[in-house]
Order: C-alpha cells, then sequence, then structure tokens
C-alpha cells in the first residue's frame, strides 16, 4: 500500500502548505520580518526528507495495524482512485457513511503520524 499510503502524506502536506500561505497573508509587516529573521525559514532538505521518510513509515505501519476490511477501504479509495460512491456501492453502505469512515480513519492515522 505504500502508494495510497504517498498519497495520503501528499494531501496532508498540501493541506499544510495552503494553511501556512494563508497564515503568511495575514501576518503584519513586523511579524513579517521576525518570521524571515528566524531560522525556520530556512529550508533543509536533507532534514525535511528524513522527516517525510519518518512520518511515511509511520504511516505505514499504522495502516498495517487496521482491520483487513479497513485496508481494503482505504486502498480502494487512495490506491484504486474510487469515489465514496463507488466505494459504497461496493460495500452495499450510502456516500455518507463512507465519508464517515475515511474521516475516522484520517483522525486515526494523522494522529500516529505526528
Amino acid at each position: 500500500m505504500p502508494k495510497e499510503v504517498a498519497d495520503f502524506l501528499e494531501r496532508d502536506r498540501k493541506r499544510e502548505q495552503a494553511r501556512e500561505k494563508q497564515d503568511e497573508r495575514h501576518l503584519s509587516k513586523s511579524a513579517f520580518e521576525t518570521v524571515l529573521s528566524g531560522s525556520e525559514c530556512v529550508r533543509r532538505p536533507v532534514e525535511d526528507a528524513a522527516l517525510w521518510n519518518l512520518q511515511l513509515e509511520c504511516l505505514r505501519k499504522a495502516v498495517d495495524t487496521l482491520g483487513t476490511q479497513d485496508q481494503d477501504l482505504i486502498e480502494l479509495r487512495y490506491g484504486r482512485s474510487l469515489t465514496m460512491e463507488e466505494i459504497g456501492i461496493n460495500y452495499g453502505v450510502s456516500t455518507a457513511a463512507v465519508s464517515k469512515r475515511l474521516k475516522k480513519f484520517h483522525e486515526q492515522l494523522r494522529g500516529s503520524v505526528l
């Protein structure tokens, strides 16, 4: 399941980037200058890659702890890119039920990654 795990992390990273961009747009000039002068703005590619790999490994382990049916659901959504409606038809449940279940997994998996 590495592809869907990577996709999950990529989506999470993009959400975080969007939030950071929104935060940056709302900084005052002095706050912006403070942020720029801090070491947090310096990109550290080696550290970023190491953190990414660590998060990915934690996510893989968390997915492995899920039950078979739960792993199948994640595989259908992220591995095969099925819509929630298509998954609902496969499982015989509503789209809302699929959405609720996936949201529960996201929260559970996010907690194990951070």
